[in-house]
Formats: C-alpha cells, structure tokens, sequence
C-alpha cells in the first residue's frame, strides 16, 4: 500500500496539472519528467479535433510555448489546416529559424518567396505533389531579373533551393500536425535541358601571378585598400566573410599559419562577428611566404593609419579595417575585386584611369599592365574556387 509520503507527492504531482478552460489550450506532465502543451485549433469536417502541441524540459517553457500557440493562434498565424495558407505558415517558419545567420534567413526567404507567388495563398492541406511540381516547371523558365544570372532562366541550384526549403516546411506542418504527409517528399529535382547555371571562373597560375603583382602594385600606390584582403582569399581559399572577419591574433607570423576562427557578416547593416559557416569550418591553414609578405606590408600601412587617427582609432584588432579601425562591410570587397579587374585591361589604361595615382607610381603600373591580358571577371566566390583548383594542381 503506498504510504502517507508517496500519497503527498502524487497529490503535489497532480496539482501542478491543472485543468485550463475552454480555448486556453493544456500542460501536463509525462511520464519521463518533461511536459507537453497542447492548443486544440479546430475540428474537421468529419468532427476530428485538430491540435499543436509541443514537448519541453520544463513546464514553465512548456507553459511559454503555449502562449505562444495561442498568440500566433488569434493573429491567424496558426489555425487549422482548413484556414491557414502556405503564405501564413511559411511566416511562422521563418520566425523559428533562431540559430542561424541574418544573412541566411534572408536567403530562405528570397528562395520560398519564389515558390509564394504561385503557392501562397493555396491553404495548408489542399497543396498536393502535383501543384510543387507545376510551380518548380513555371520557376524553370522564369527570367531572373538581378544576380549573376539575370536575363536567364532560373538556375538548377535555385530550383533545388526552393523546392529543400518548400520541403522543409511541409515537414514542418506535419509535425505541428496541421497536415498529415509532406507533398513534396515524392518531389524530384527539375532536370533542366540546357544548363543555365553561372559556371565559376578561375584564374590559372599565369593569371594569378599577374593578379598578384597589379594588385601589389596598385596596393602600393594608394589605389587598393583592400587588395590585401582579396589575396588572403585567392591564396588560402577563404570565404568572403572569413577573410574580412580576421583578427591580427589569428595570424601567426612566426609558424606561417593562419586560423579562422569566425565569420564577418552583416546584421542590421553593420558588419557583426559571427560563427563559422559548418563545423568543419574552423581550421589553420598555412600561410605562403608571398602572402606573409603582403600582410606584413599591409600591417605597416595599418599602423600608420593608426598613428595619423590618434584617438578616434577604434581598436577592433581586425585585420582588414576602415581607416578609423572598423570593420570594412563585405560588400566593399566585391568592389575592391571589381576595381582591380578593371585595372588588368591594358586597353584601359591612359591619362584618366591614372588619376589619383601618385606620378613616381605610374610607370611602374603602365609596364605591369601593358605586359598582359585582362584578366576575367570574377565573383568574390570564385577567389575560393581559384585557390583550391591551383592546389590541386600543385598536388595538394
């Protein structure tokens, strides 16, 4: 027989469960120790009650989670399947992505608004296979109107974007048991006839030399800030926001190493350290001596930037920095690469492209310029892709 003690915690038990009223929704506990809430939302046509409900460690968050349901409930960013559209549900998922960059939520909305356009005010349950399916053959032959790819069709990387990030959140839905299966888990990937995918460029080891010597050139003459920066990312293959997210104590001069440790993205349109893209991300890489040359060079240039700034100096540690010691928005390395593309075409190359440049400078950039081709475009990406093909080449 359970004795008085036992009787008192199964009673103390009982009263933390305590019976909400009509519309308010429900906590209790279970069995392993954790709690579940539950927000009833409707009932079919068949008479079939319809919920949200959650599991969480405790019942105070179990208890914030509900109010949450319930809030998002009255705001009609939750209801049952027979109201809510792909457009309301789609809102709320994008509100859950907490864990991840600014910059990437961004991207997921860009790539669903596509899907939007045709989907979005379909509601939630009546979506089948056969409508992703049309919507993802209509986006194949849509015309891009910005990007690399604009005046195209929509690339296959695109396509397949839309449609991960479409199955995403049916998968989401079913869990919240507002649907019962994902209509895009039989929906496979437009294979496109004529491929309209931007294809990456790479510079080869000719073109990298040339690349190394205008861009030191132009570095040294005042006309490229940044060129630093686009070397550090075409020698060691580093993402845009890794190379501008490098403080001067990730550089080990002594052991030629550098380590990347974190990512420089923008967030409310400023430049904010970060984590890494992937796990993997984070690792020390070795430093070629030309490199190490280039950063020395440019940690002297910094320093006298500093002195020149006095006390309006903001100590960021940062490698690459404004002239006030800031972090430099990404952004502006995409210019710098843009600018020093340009200065490659001998053809380019007279009296007012030399503007700006101090005159014991200019003969020395006419020889470089004049001594090849100009060099292709190339995206800030391809600066990584430009890195690893010259390593695999060297055997690495």
């Amino acid at each position: 027989m359970p004795n008085e003690s036992t009787s008192k915690k199964n009673q103390e038990k009982n009263d933390k469960v305590k019976k909400a009223g009509n519309g308010q929704g429900s906590v209790r506990e279970l069995p392993n120790g954790k709690w579940r809430w539950e927000v009833t939302l409707g009932y079919t046509l068949e008479g079939k009650r319809q919920s949200v409900s959650g599991v969480c460690a405790n019942q105070t968050q179990a208890g914030i989670e509900k109010a949450k349901a319930l809030a998002d409930f009255a705001r009609g960013l939750l209801g049952a399947a027979e109201t809510i559209t792909l457009s309301n549900y789609t809102k709320r998922w994008l509100e859950r992505q907490r864990d991840i960059r600014v910059s990437t939520k961004r991207g997921y909305k860009i790539d669903l608004d596509y899907a939007l356009e045709h989907l979005g005010n379909k509601k939630l349950k009546e979506i089948r296979p056969h409508h992703i399916k049309d919507c993802l053959t209509k986006l194949s032959q849509q015309i891009m109107e910005g990007g690399a790819g604009k005046g195209k069709p929509m690339s296959p990387r695109t396509l397949a974007m839309v449609r991960s990030r479409l199955k995403a959140v049916f998968a989401e839905a079913v869990v919240d048991q507002l649907i019962y299966v994902n209509p895009c888990a039989g929906v496979k990937r437009i294979k496109v006839v004529e491929a309209s995918e931007t294809v990456g460029t790479v510079l080869d080891f000719v073109q990298m030399t040339r690349f190394h010597e205008l861009g030191l050139a132009l570095f040294e003459a005042g006309m490229s800030r940044l060129f630093p920066a686009l070397f550090t990312a075409a020698s060691l293959g580093l993402r845009r926001g890794e190379t501008m997210g490098l403080r001067w104590q990730d550089v080990d001069f002594g052991k030629n190493a550098i380590k990347v440790r974190q990512h420089l993205h923008i967030s409310e349109n400023k430049p904010t350290l970060g984590g890494l893209k992937t796990r993997n991300s984070k690792r020390d890489i070795p430093m070629p001596l030309t490199l190490k040359n280039v950063l020395l060079s440019h940690q002297q240039v910094q320093q006298k930037e500093r002195n020149k700034a006095s006390e309006a100096w903001h100590d960021s540690g940062a490698v690459f920095t404004t002239y006030f010691g800031h972090y430099v928005h990404p952004d502006n390395f995409n210019r710098a690469l843009d600018n020093l593309l340009e200065w490659t075409d001998p053809e380019g190359f007279n009296e007012k492209r030399c503007l700006g440049v101090p005159v014991h400078h200019r003969k020395k950039l006419e020889t470089i310029v004049k001594a090849g081709a100009r060099l292709p475009d190339l995206r800030a990406h391809d600066l990584r892709h430009t890195a690893a093909t010259l390593m695999l080449r060297r055997g690495v």
